[in-house]
């Protein structure tokens, strides 16, 4: 498991990475599968903040646009994670209020 502060999302998230050659190697993949999910989230922020102000702006009621774009973004978030598994080996477990907490 590796830990590493974000920049985006606040406090750190973490990743559960399969072995490389040597724990360096691991260590630099992980680093590399944070930067990018680093982008992923940060770039899902503005398409989310779009999408509620977007249906906030159609009339829906807070609460029913709130529900549905918290829907999307837990699609997001698992398409997000497989894919930097799947990129990387290292799935992301853990950040704030997310996943897997010490």
């Amino acid at each position: 498991m590796f830990q590493f502060p974000s920049r985006v999302a606040g406090g750190e998230l973490g990743y559960l990475c399969a072995p490389s050659v040597t724990p360096r190697a691991t260590k630099t993949r992980a680093l590399q599968a944070h930067t990018a999910y680093e982008a992923e989230i940060r770039a899902y922020g503005d398409t989310f903040a779009t999408a509620l102000i977007g249906a906030l702006t159609a009339g829906a009621p807070p609460k029913t646009a709130t529900r549905k774009i918290n829907g999307q973004s837990d699609a997001w978030a698992r398409q997000a994670a497989l894919k930097i598994e799947k990129t990387y080996q290292c799935l992301p477990v853990s950040g704030p209020g997310v996943g897997v907490q010490n």
